[in-house]
């Protein structure tokens, strides 16, 4: 068993998902955005491990789960992206005020 206690654990994913929520509502750039929502992701995938780790510590879906929200996150950063560069090149930028109206 590991020496680190689960509360640990929590008070972390906690901390990064309140950095997360705050790179989603704060900024202005959507590049930055969604690194938030990415950040926001590993946060779950913290707290679904360690609980997995303390419920279960013989089971490995936990880690399994947690591969899958990191590579969830991947694709998600990989097709935002893609959007970003595309409304860069109609609109010339990346400011989240600027995304009113998309069609047109």
């Amino acid at each position: 068993m590991s020496g680190v206690p689960l509360p640990a654990y929590l008070a972390v994913g906690a901390v990064l998902f309140a950095i997360g929520l705050y790179a989603i509502l704060a900024q202005r750039s959507a590049v930055m955005v969604l690194m938030g929502v990415e950040v926001v992701l590993n946060a779950v995938g913290l707290n679904v491990v360690a609980f997995w780790r303390f419920v279960h510590p013989s089971d490995h879906s936990g880690q399994i789960f947690a591969i899958l929200v990191v590579t969830i996150g991947a694709i998600e950063m990989a097709i935002g992206l893609g959007v970003m560069l595309l409304v860069y090149r109609v609109r010339r930028t990346v400011q989240v005020d600027a995304f009113e109206r998309l069609r047109g």
